[in-house]
C-alpha cells in the first residue's frame, strides 16, 4: 500500500480524538538539511481546568520523523531503501504528590500500571504480557536537595515500528494499527491516572465532544 505523511499523521489525529484525548501541543517542522518532516503532540484525556500542579494528569506524547526514503518510498520510488517508519510514546506521569516514595517504588507502581492496561486490552493468552518497561524517574530540587523536590516526574518511552504495513495491500490497515495504539495508549494513561491521580480525571470536555 502507498503510505504518506498526510496518511499517517491525519491517521494519528482521527485516532486520538475517537479514543478520547486531546491535544495540548502539535508540532510539525521541516528540516530542509535532511529532508526531514518532523510531527509531535502532546495528548491529554479530561482534567480540570485551569491545570496545575496537583492536578496534571499522565499524559503521552506521540512523534515521528518522515524521512527523505519515506518520501520517497511513498511517490513509488522502489529503489531506495527502507528506514523504518517508527512512532514513538513517551508517557509521562506527574508524581508530585508521592515524591516521599523512593524511585523503585515509583517505578513498580508504573509498571504494574502498564501490566493491568495489557491485561484488559488483550484477551487471556492473546498476547503475552511484556517484560517490565524502562522507566526514568525525574527529581527538580530547588536550593538545598535535602529538601522535598520541586516536582517529581516519570516517563517511559515505548515505539511502535510501522514497516510492516507499507507491504499490506489493504488500504485500511493503517488507520487500523494506529486506532488501536491510541486506544491502547490512552487505557494506559487512565491506568496510570488511577494509581497516581486517584479521584478521576476531573470534569474537562474538549469542545468537540462536549
Amino acid at each position: 500500500m502507498v503510505i504518506t505523511y498526510d496518511d499517517l499523521a491525519g491517521g494519528l489525529e482521527d485516532s486520538w480524538v475517537a479514543a478520547g484525548l486531546h491535544e495540548h501541543t502539535l508540532t510539525e517542522a521541516v528540516v530542509p538539511d535532511a529532508h526531514d518532516r518532523t510531527f509531535r503532540a502532546e495528548l491529554f484525556p479530561e482534567h480540570p481546568e485551569p491545570l496545575t500542579d496537583t492536578t496534571v494528569p499522565p499524559w503521552v506524547e506521540i512523534a515521528f520523523t518522515w524521512t527523505a526514503l519515506h518520501q520517497l518510498r511513498s511517490e513509488g520510488r522502489e529503489d531506495v531503501g527502507k528506514d523504518p517508519l517508527e512512532v514513538s510514546w513517551v508517557y509521562n506521569v506527574p508524581a508530585h504528590a508521592q515524591g516521599e516514595r523512593n524511585d523503585a517504588d515509583l517505578v513498580r507502581t508504573f509498571q504494574r500500571a502498564v501490566q493491568a492496561a495489557y491485561k484488559a486490552s488483550f484477551p487471556e493468552g492473546e498476547a503475552a504480557v511484556p517484560a517490565d518497561l524502562s522507566v526514568e524517574v525525574r527529581r527538580a530540587y530547588r536550593g538545598n536537595a535535602r529538601q522535598a523536590p520541586v516536582y517529581v516526574q516519570l516517563v517511559s518511552t515505548n515505539v511502535t515500528d510501522l514497516s510492516d504495513v507499507w507491504e499490506d495491500s489493504d488500504e485500511r490497515s493503517l488507520r487500523d494499527v494506529l486506532q488501536f495504539e491510541v486506544q491502547f495508549a490512552a487505557l494506559i494513561i487512565g491506568h496510570l491516572a488511577e494509581v497516581f491521580t486517584p479521584g478521576g480525571r476531573g470534569s474537562y470536555r474538549s469542545v468537540d465532544t462536549a
